[in-house]
């Protein structure tokens, strides 16, 4: 694209993106009659988008509540020179481009240099372990499944299933997992139903017996816990429980040493070795390990939407990426040049895109270039 200072950028981009205030248009208005680089500049970016987007697409930046919420969240602290403050002010919220092509769209945030990604699914096997010891695919093997004590049905990501007697499936612990790049649903026998994000390990028998209600999550789960007053849901995490009677809220177990619950509806109790904290729909409560229960507010934008099969970043290093890459790629990564670690990023990560998309998006807005080397290890660089 045509040279341009760094005030000017700022203006193209805020033009872009819908996001100029009063003064900033009058600014940008200025600017764009005064200079013909200017000119050439917005020209050149409105040609990269596609005709039939352009006569809309700045008015659904304005229209649109996830655009104007990318806006309103993702702020840069930028020193600007005291003769600038007034006319960039607003400036410092971000600066949005929306980027349409043919494999989706991409956020650029210009000071950082942040960018939305896609990703590719890599295809491997949900794997069912019963207590018995039998291991079914439940990427391969679709349809009602017959074994001797339940009769499964897995259809379209979902695996439902009916006890053949009462007490059968009461005995042991079942093991369900989701490799990278997937993610599946369950409905228990009591009707609680569990979404369970990829590189997830869910234990769950087939039949609750005793007082309560139990089962072991490792990785990341969506729980819509049927309701039991009876009978306590327990969900027991790597260093902590959580206890429920009926209630909907998210559990993020991925960082070593680090628990996240996110309550969306009902009422939670989160218990850990140094204490334990009930949590209110909205609240987020954050565990690391050793230390006491804190918690805090929460975007369900940014936490829950993995169940759309999206990833919403919020100023994310490329190394904080690099640590999402695996699980939705299904591909390992390594980070070449540390000089950009750092570089940050804003927008979704979609795993139903295939993975060049991304790549080829990296390197053309923020420079950053990448290959696959022969043991299909991604290099950043």
């Amino acid at each position: 694209m045509t040279h341009l200072t760094e005030e000017q950028e700022y203006l193209l981009l805020g033009k872009i993106g819908g996001l100029l205030n009063e003064a900033e248009e009058k600014a940008w208005e200025a600017l764009f009659e005064e200079n013909p680089a200017v000119q050439k500049a917005y020209d050149e970016m409105i040609q990269a988008l596609p005709a039939d987007e352009v006569a809309n697409s700045f008015q659904r930046i304005k229209q649109n509540a996830t655009w104007v919420d990318l806006a309103a969240l993702y702020k840069v602290d930028t020193p600007v020179p005291k003769t600038r403050r007034l006319v960039y002010r607003s400036l410092a919220a971000a600066c949005v481009i929306l980027l349409l092509s043919a494999g989706g769209w991409l956020f650029y945030h210009y000071n950082a240099g942040q960018l939305a990604v896609y990703t590719d699914t890599k295809q491997s096997g949900i794997q069912l372990t019963l207590a018995n010891g039998q291991h079914i695919d439940l990427s391969s093997e679709e349809g009602v499944l017959q074994t001797a004590d339940v009769q499964l049905t897995n259809n379209k990501k979902i695996l439902t299933y009916a006890l053949t007697d009462e007490t059968s499936g009461r005995a042991g612990m079942n093991r369900l997992t989701v490799p990278v790049g997937m993610d599946y649903k369950i409905a228990l026998s009591d009707g609680t139903e569990v979404w369970l994000n990829a590189a997830t390990r869910l234990e769950f028998p087939f039949a609750f017996a005793g007082n309560t209600r139990e089962i072991t999550i490792s990785g990341e789960a969506y729980l819509k816990v049927a309701k039991n007053a009876a009978k306590p849901f327990l969900v027991h995490l790597p260093h902590s429980t959580v206890r429920v009677l009926g209630t909907e809220f998210n559990v993020n177990t991925y960082d070593s040493g680090v628990v996240k619950v996110a309550l969306v509806e009902g009422s939670v109790n989160m218990q850990a070795p140094t204490g334990e904290s009930m949590l209110s729909p909205g609240k987020e409560a954050v565990y690391h390990a050793g230390n006491p229960i804190q918690q805090q507010p929460f975007d369900p934008k940014l936490v829950l939407s993995w169940r759309e099969g999206l990833f919403y970043f919020n100023g994310a290093t490329l190394a904080e990426i690099n640590k999402i890459v695996p699980r939705w790629f299904g591909i390992n990564t390594v980070i070449d040049n540390p000089n950009i670690r750092s570089r940050e990023f804003v927008g979704a990560l979609d795993r139903n895109q295939p993975i060049q998309v991304f790549l080829n998006d990296l390197k053309a807005i923020s420079g950053i270039d990448s290959y696959i080397d022969a043991e299909e290890v991604l290099h950043f660089k």
